[in-house]
C-alpha cells in the first residue's frame, strides 16, 4: 500500500472513531457488550464516559444484552458450621470479574435467575446482585398477620428482554392445613412495595416442590416429582395453570426409586428440558417441543457415564469405594448452555466438579474441592440432591 493510501485508511479511522465518540447512542451500544472489568477501567477516560456508564440508560442496556453463565455459586451444606457461599469460574481463562459475596449468617440461595438471586439468610429473604453487591429485604406478604400462621413459598422471575423490573411470587396455605387450597400473590419492582392476589386457590399435590421454581418464557414452574406433575405460573395472565405434559418415565424406575434418583427442570438453549438420572449409571435430558400442536417431552440426550472415556477410571474408584452403595457417586449440579444448540452437564463426583459436555461426552475438571482452604470435606461428596447447592451467574447492572 502507497503512502497516500495509508493516509486515506488513517482518515478513515480517525473519523469513524470521532463519530462514534460523539454519539452517545453507538458508544453505549460497544460498551456494553464489553466485559464489565474493561468497562470499569473504561469509566476513567473521562467524564464524559463515567457519566456515560453510570447512568441508568447504561444500566438498562446493559441488562438487555445477552450473556451466558459465567461462573456458578455453590450453596453450603446444611450440615457446615460456616455456612459461606463459593463459587467458581466456568472457565477460567475468560473469567472477567468476580461477584461480590455475601457475609450473613446462615445465608442460603433460593434461585437464580439472570443475574439477580433470592437469598434467605437466618433474619431476611432478599434480592441480592453478586455483580453491584447490592440487595433489598423483600416487603413481608403478610404486614397485618401473623407470618407463623402460614406456609410460604417465594419465587423470582428476572428477564429484562421480556419485561421491566423483577416479579416475585409467593404460593401460601394455611400452617397444617391445606384443605383451603393454595393462594397466589404477585409483586413487582416497577409497581411498588405492595403484593397483590391474584387468581383463586389451586390445589397440587402433595409433593408439590413450590420451594425450588424454575423461570423460563414468562412463567415460573415446580414439579412433583412422585406424580410427574408440573404447574406453572403465568407471569402475563397472573394465574396457576397445569397445561404442561407429565413429566418424562424413568426407564428403569424401580432401580432409579431405589437410589432415590430424581429429575430436574432446567432451561437451556431457549427450551425447557428435564434432566435426571434413570438409573446409577445414566442420565437421561429431555426437551419439551411442540410437535403436532401440543407439547411434548423428547428425549435429547441419553448418557451412560461408565463409556464416558474421562469417567470410566472415577467410576472404578468410586465402585471399588462402595459410593453406590452409600448414594453417593455422582450428582447433577447444573445444565448450561455448550454453544449454540448444545449444552453440558456439571456433575458432582468425589473431590470434584467436571463438565460433561453432551455433543461428544468429553469431560474437564472445574473444581478440585480439596483447594478450598475451609471445610472442603462438606463439600467433598455428592449427593443427589447437590443440584440445590449450585446456582447460575450472569453479569447485570440491574438494580435491586
Amino acid at each position: 500500500m502507497n503512502q497516500s493510501g495509508e493516509q486515506r485508511n488513517t482518515k478513515l479511522i480517525r473519523s469513524t472513531i470521532e463519530a462514534i465518540e460523539g454519539n452517545d447512542y453507538l458508544l453505549t451500544q460497544i460498551l456494553v457488550r464489553l466485559p464489565l472489568r474493561d468497562v470499569k477501567t473504561f469509566k476513567r477516560v473521562s467524564k464524559r464516559w463515567c457519566s456515560l456508564i453510570s447512568a441508568p440508560y447504561f444500566r438498562h442496556c446493559h441488562t438487555t444484552v445477552k450473556r451466558r453463565t459465567s461462573c456458578l455459586f455453590l450453596n453450603p451444606p446444611i450440615n457446615s458450621p460456616h455456612r459461606e457461599l463459593n463459587f467458581f469460574y466456568l472457565d477460567q481463562k475468560t473469567a472477567s470479574f468476580c461477584p461480590k459475596i455475601l457475609h450473613l449468617p446462615r445465608l442460603h440461595i433460593s434461585q437464580s435467575c439472570n443475574g439477580l438471586m433470592l437469598i434467605q439468610s437466618k433474619d431476611d429473604t432478599f434480592i441480592y446482585n453478586p455483580t453491584t453487591g447490592h440487595k433489598k429485604p423483600l416487603p413481608s406478604p403478610f404486614p397485618s398477620f401473623d407470618e407463623s400462621r402460614f406456609a410460604y413459598y417465594y419465587s423470582l422471575a428476572f428477564d429484562p428482554l421480556r419485561f421491566l423490573g423483577y416479579k416475585l411470587i409467593c404460593i401460601y396455605h394455611r400452617e397444617y392445613s391445606k384443605e383451603d387450597g393454595y393462594r397466589t400473590m404477585i409483586y413487582s419492582s416497577e409497581s411498588g412495595a405492595f403484593w397483590k392476589h391474584c387468581g383463586s386457590s389451586f390445589s397440587a399435590p402433595i409433593n408439590m416442590h413450590f420451594a425450588r421454581g424454575v423461570y423460563f418464557k414468562d412463567s415460573i414452574y415446580w414439579i412433583d416429582r412422585e406424580s410427574k406433575t408440573t404447574l406453572r405460573f403465568d407471569l402475563n395472565e397472573e394465574c396457576m395453570k397445569d397445561d404442561m405434559p407429565p413429566l418424562p418415565q424413568q426407564h428403569h424406575r424401580d432401580d432409579a426409586a431405589g437410589y432415590g434418583y430424581r429429575c430436574v427442570l432446567a432451561p437451556a438453549c431457549g427450551y425447557m428440558n428435564s434432566v435426571g438420572f434413570d438409573s446409577k449409571y445414566r442420565i437421561s435430558i429431555y426437551r419439551l417441543k411442540e410437535v403436532d400442536y401440543s407439547s411434548r417431552w423428547v428425549l435429547k440426550h441419553s448418557v451412560d457415564l461408565r463409556r464416558c472415556i474421562n469417567l470410566r477410571t472415577v467410576y472404578q474408584i468410586i465402585i471399588l469405594r462402595n459410593y453406590f452403595n452409600l448414594g453417593y457417586a455422582c450428582s447433577i449440579l447444573h445444565l448450561i448452555e455448550d454453544g449454540e444448540d448444545e449444552m453440558a452437564l456439571l456433575l458432582q463426583i468425589p473431590n470434584k466438579v467436571i463438565a460433561l459436555r453432551l455433543k461428544d461426552n468429553t469431560c474437564e475438571d472445574l473444581l478440585d474441592f480439596t483447594r478450598i482452604k475451609e471445610n472442603f470435606l462438606h463439600h467433598c461428596s455428592p449427593g443427589f440432591k447437590g443440584w440445590y447447592r449450585a446456582f447460575g451467574f450472569i453479569e447485570s447492572l440491574a438494580c435491586v
